[in-house]
């Protein structure tokens, strides 16, 4: 597992947060629209699996 800064997307409609670079939602973020943090989310079920 390759653990990463929080970050989440500020995209209307989102409403995970991601902390892994194997995740291929969370890298599907486009890198202007990736927010540092958590966003007070609950963490991507693709992520918990990683």
């Amino acid at each position: 597992m390759a653990k990463v800064p929080a970050f989440h997307s500020k995209l209307p409609g989102t409403r995970v947060y991601h902390d892994n670079d194997k995740c291929t939602e969370g890298n599907n973020i486009e890198k202007q629209n990736r927010v540092s943090g958590t966003g007070n989310l609950p963490k991507c079920d693709h992520c918990k699996r990683l």
